[in-house]
């Protein structure tokens, strides 16, 4: 009797072994396969419109961002105000001290309000001036939802930020 009780202990005792070991096992995959599956969020580009200067003229450029999560028209605009890249040989087509105030779109027209920077601080004349309009509306027309902008400053709409283009209605995309 005492032999098969030894023999009894003996088998549950591997038996536990047997399953701690398991389940050890098991936890351990699951630890080394977590980070794999838990990767990075993806980032996404958005199209901003920067200017490009040659000897006789200047042009409007798109230049594709990196936005550091997923694309929206929100982050299209930062990138917008936040210029060209140190290494770019482009400059801003809005002027850098601008803010976004807020961004809305609804039934395919974005509103974008800017802080008043945007007139206060832009240094131009109508080329320069068709250049910013055109770089905030083809920035927000490359998402499918957005058809038309319409530009406000401090929550108002504006008839123009340099006196030579107006703003004052949607406006849409230049090809």
């Amino acid at each position: 009797m005492r032999a098969v009780r030894n023999i009894l202990i003996v088998v549950l005792a591997l038996g536990l072994v047997a399953a701690l070991w398991t389940l050890f096992s098991l936890q351990k995959t699951q630890q080394t396969a977590a980070p794999q599956s838990q990767a990075e969020p993806e980032q996404d580009f958005v199209t901003i419109y920067l200017v490009k200067s040659e000897p006789t003229e200047f042009h409007l450029v798109p230049v594709q961002r990196r936005t550091g999560g997923p694309a929206s028209p929100a982050a299209a605009l930062q990138a917008l105000i936040n210029g060209p890249l140190t290494d770019e040989e482009l400059f801003s087509s809005v002027p850098q001290s601008v803010r976004l105030l807020g961004l809305t779109v609804q039934d395919g027209l974005a509103s974008a309000d800017f802080s008043a920077e945007l007139i206060t601080d832009f240094n131009g004349g109508a080329l320069l001036e068709s250049y910013l309009v055109t770089a905030i509306v083809n920035t927000l027309t490359e998402f499918a939802d957005i058809e038309k902008v319409q530009i406000l400053v401090e929550g108002e709409v504006v008839e123009s930020i340099g006196g030579h283009i107006l703003v004052s209605k949607p406006l849409g995309r230049a090809h």
